[in-house]
């Protein structure tokens, strides 16, 4: 295989990772904060529910319970979140949560309003969903460089 074909396939495998994990991304975020609002809507509900002296435990017990279907909600998306995110995406997440963080930080002080966080947290997401398809078209481009090179040797 000549390299301008290797360099074509590798483009369009990094192509169509960067659409998928993206599309696929924004369906999974979709559906966690469908979900997670469903719960806190439904916790809501039941802690206003017509009875004003709702002891300290009740509100407790309603809140944990809230806690323990958003994590149930969380556990039930990590596999595919997981599988999208490949091949490099996980070892950037410390540095993404950093990154996040501190533009959490400017929102808190003001610095920034939520519309500015949103678009800054939708770049991020973006360029780091690009960066982990780059790193695959990569190891594509790599692997069938080294296959064309054994095969030219046999």
């Amino acid at each position: 295989m000549e390299n301008g074909k290797i360099f074509t396939v590798a483009l369009v495998i990094t192509i169509i990772h960067f659409i998928l994990t993206s599309v696929i991304g924004h369906y999974i975020s979709v559906q966690i904060g469908t979900q997670m609002g469903e719960v806190v809507a439904a916790r809501l509900l039941e802690a206003s529910d017509n009875n004003p002296d709702k002891s300290e435990e009740e509100t407790i017990r309603i809140y944990q319970n809230m806690k323990d279907k958003s994590d149930e909600i969380l556990e039930s998306w990590k596999i595919p979140s997981l599988l999208i995110s490949l091949p490099v995406k996980p070892l950037m997440t410390p540095l993404l949560r950093e990154v996040l963080q501190k533009q959490v930080n400017k929102v808190s002080a003001q610095e920034i309003t939520k519309e500015q966080f949103q678009t800054r947290g939708n770049i991020i997401n973006y360029l780091s969903n690009f960066l982990n398809s780059l790193s695959l078209g990569l190891m594509v481009f790599i692997l069938l460089k080294i296959f064309d090179l054994n095969k030219k040797r046999t």
